[in-house]
């Protein structure tokens, strides 16, 4: 997944969890707890983490406040797509 500068600098130097506003693409498929690389917008490789969601949930909720998760999966969910607990710094 690619992420907004500051989706980047929240994970980096904030310690927080990835939300789905910060997201700007997905790419491939992968399913709810599997490990995902999350780049930043030149696509270097930032940090890895465990998804909340699939990809294809997540490429619907991408660029969304957290708010607005539940009205367009149509069901109630994390609010986070990767929790800080879940996400590993690879820079």
């Amino acid at each position: 997944m690619w992420l907004d500068d500051g989706a980047v600098k929240a994970i980096t130097i904030g310690g927080k969890s990835l939300l789905a506003a910060g997201i700007t693409r997905v790419e491939g498929e992968f399913q709810a707890q599997d490990a995902v690389k999350l780049c930043d917008p030149t696509g270097t490789e930032i940090a890895r983490g465990l998804v909340n969601y699939s990809s294809e949930e997540i490429r619907r909720v991408q660029g969304q406040q957290s708010t607005e998760l539940a009205n367009i999966l149509g069901y109630a969910g994390a609010d986070t797509i990767v929790h800080r607990d879940n996400l590993v710094v690879t820079l």
